[in-house]
């Protein structure tokens, strides 16, 4: 996998972005129903406009430029806590790694990047719902478990 990739995504790519949030829920879900398809089409576009480049990452890896995994990072500002001292945590979404690609430790090449850019920006907590294909790599990297499929990194106190 010498070829692959990773960056950030830009409003250029939010076709890319919708394409993989589909492919996510279809995984996750089942399938979708027309209603829900609709929805997500109508919401989806503007909510990528609005947010990338402010409160919303996505890492994509690519293949010679063929998109292979993502990840969506939502960035929030909390009250402070004890696991949180600075209020800066982030949501991890969407890790989606196209089949041909999955078990090649994409995913995981990414999630390292992630890290250490949410280290990099004083973001002191990590939160996700981990599914069952993705556990382990979450507690390979340091996640803890936090309840039935929420999982946590605290990256320092700060």
């Amino acid at each position: 996998m010498d070829n692959i990739t990773i960056r950030t995504a830009d409003k250029s790519d939010i076709e890319t972005l919708i394409k993989f949030r589909f492919l996510y829920l279809n995984d996750a879900e089942g399938g979708l129903t027309a209603e829900q398809t609709d929805g997500l089409n109508k919401q989806l576009p503007g909510y990528f406009e609005r947010h990338i480049g402010h409160d919303f990452t996505a890492y994509l890896a690519e293949d010679n430029g063929k998109p292979a995994a993502t990840i969506f990072v939502v960035r929030l500002e909390k009250p402070a806590s004890v696991h949180f001292l600075s209020g800066s945590t982030c949501y991890l979404m969407n890790v989606y790694t196209v089949e041909e690609y999955r078990r090649k430790g994409i995913a995981s090449r990414i999630l390292d990047r992630l890290i250490a850019d949410a280290r990099a920006e004083g973001i002191t907590c990590i939160d996700l719902s981990a599914t069952e294909m993705g556990k382990p790599v979450y507690l390979k990297k340091g996640f803890i478990e936090r309840g039935n499929t929420e999982m946590r990194m605290e990256l320092g106190k700060s």
